[in-house]
């Protein structure tokens, strides 16, 4: 995976895979379940200096998705209908700041595509530069019933539709 940062610089931001992640939080009746993406592609351009990703797209296949338990996973791949669904893409807008409680927060404002439904989507990250290491990290929220994914429930099981996305990428600076 690179990620490039600094058009004008040509800066390359190569991610560390033993470092980053990106996991999905979910909740179901009775306990709490984590997907782990084990693939995944991104390219960021921004500016080296001001940390402020300029453009972002992260690119996934669902079936990289992984929850730890394979007959969890086979379900969850029939519910995503990865046969005419197979991938997922976040495309940044845009970032700014907001003052929040008196200090300045960086948001990205965004399109995800999940289940061939587009939606704005807009969650707080964080740039941290320490000499030539770079994090970008965040976590989005996200609801499964706006891409048109049913409630998924079992006997007395209800998984909840609310889902939170925790990413955190850290890479060199070349």
């Amino acid at each position: 995976m690179t990620i490039i940062v600094g058009q004008v610089q040509g800066a390359e931001f190569v991610i560390d895979e033993t470092k980053s992640h990106i996991t999905v939080n979910a909740a179901a009746t009775g306990h709490q379940f984590k997907g782990y993406l084990s693939a995944y592609q991104a390219e960021i351009r921004g500016d080296a200096e001001s940390l402020k990703p300029e453009s972002a797209k992260v690119t996934w296949k669902f079936k990289d998705l992984d929850t730890k338990e394979q007959k969890r996973d086979e379900k969850m791949l029939k519910w995503l209908e990865i046969d005419k669904f197979p991938d997922g893409v976040f495309e940044l807008t845009r970032v700014f700041e907001k003052e929040v409680l008196g200090k300045k927060q960086k948001y990205a404002l965004g399109t995800i595509s999940i289940h061939g439904v587009s939606k704005k989507l807009v969650f707080p990250i964080v740039t941290l530069k320490e000499g030539r290491t770079l994090t970008i990290s965040g976590q989005a929220a996200l609801n499964t019933e706006d891409y048109g994914l049913p409630i998924i429930r079992f006997l007395v099981m209800t998984v909840k539709p609310e889902l939170t996305v925790d990413f955190s990428l850290t890479g060199t600076i070349r």
